[in-house]
């Protein structure tokens, strides 16, 4: 009987914690709407603030609901992104009862790790990759005029917000991955000699995972693919000299 008690109460709490998160995330997902216009100048600063002359910076869209639904996705991006953060912190909770010392120190380093990787990554993604990259395609612009036929570069809200959004996730999953592969070799899901053995196909993966979600260009892959591989071997490289 105790152990049924006690079962029902661990569904009982993770009931009202998948609670929690269900209305965090509807909260974020109301007041992101509200403020949806903001947001959207905020994603649209790195775009904005680019000094190239000659360049009519502009979006547009195209179809009567294409506005409406672009600040809907927005909403729900950062909504679901919130959830994320916070089922960590209530995951990590429910766990914490049944951890000893070490292991309840060591989850909350994670969880706060977790949290400062997503914030660096929106840093970087942000401040750095997203300027370099529209520098980079607008400055080598090749808008022109063929007799009375004008070409230039009007970009869409949908596919702009698209491929910041995108930029994000890729720039967060490049900071995750060591992460996570420093999780599967210390709690031995994965054996140190497998990731040696497997490196070269390690690597291809990597690129082709790269080219899957980085924009579709050349050098946006090879920002996110190089630091995987490098933290590839620095993960190597710590537990050939500390484990």
């Amino acid at each position: 009987m105790k152990y049924n008690v006690a079962f029902i109460g661990h569904l009982i709490e993770l009931k009202y914690r998948l609670l929690y998160i269900t209305l965090s995330g509807l909260l974020s997902f109301v007041v992101s709407y509200l403020y949806s216009l903001e947001l959207f100048y905020f994603l649209a600063r790195p775009l904005i603030n680019l000094n190239i002359k000659e360049f009519e910076y502009s979006l547009i869209y195209t179809d009567i609901t294409e506005a409406f639904f672009t600040y809907l996705n927005i909403s729900l991006y950062l909504a679901f992104f919130t959830m994320i953060l916070i089922s960590v912190h209530h995951i990590i909770l429910f766990l914490i009862p049944g951890l000893f010392k070490g292991e309840i120190l060591f989850l909350k380093k994670l969880k706060y790790l977790v949290y400062l990787i997503c914030i660096l990554s929106i840093i970087v993604a942000y401040y750095f990759m997203l300027p370099f990259i529209w520098y980079f395609f607008l400055s080598n612009d090749t808008s022109t005029s063929v007799s009375s036929i004008t070409i230039h570069f009007e970009g869409k809200i949908n596919e702009y917000v698209f491929l910041v959004i995108r930029l994000f996730l890729s720039i967060i999953f490049v900071f995750t991955a060591p992460i996570i592969l420093f999780l599967f070799l210390r709690t031995r899901v994965i054996s140190l000699n497998t990731i040696i053995k497997q490196r070269p196909f390690a690597f291809i993966f990597i690129f082709i995972l790269g080219a899957l979600l980085s924009p579709p260009d050349i050098i946006s892959q090879v920002f996110i693919a190089v630091p995987l591989c490098f933290s590839y071997e620095f993960i190597i490289f710590i537990f050939i000299m500390n484990f």
